[in-house]
């Protein structure tokens, strides 16, 4: 007897259901780069080789869960493209961060 996924979901626990969500949220990211990664026909390889990682570290940030942003930098700047986040709060502002490979960006000292 064949259970459906979402009848046997509505019966977890709530708290369960959120952890579920969230899983299912983190993995889109890494699924978003394969998708522009394969929209540009390049090969885990060649971003591996461009981006100075393995073709098995490219798999893994496709993949993860949790995936570091200066890994995602180089990744995107592996194929040419780029990184910008928008950082929002609660009262409805926004600031834009740009990662621009042509963008020096100092330390602090």
């Amino acid at each position: 007897m064949s259970t459906e996924w979402k009848t046997l979901r509505a019966e977890l626990p709530e708290d369960v259901r959120e952890r579920l969500d969230e899983k299912r949220r983190e993995r889109r990211f890494g699924k978003a780069l394969a998708e522009v990664r394969k929209a540009m026909g390049v090969t885990q390889q060649e971003v591996a080789a461009s981006a100075g990682m393995t073709q098995n570290t490219v798999s893994k940030i496709e993949s993860a869960d949790d995936v570091l942003l200066s890994s995602i930098v180089r990744y995107m700047h592996s194929i040419g493209g780029g990184v910008e986040i928008v950082l929002k709060t609660p009262d409805g502002k926004s600031k834009r961060v740009d990662f621009d490979p042509e963008i020096d960006i100092k330390q602090p000292a």
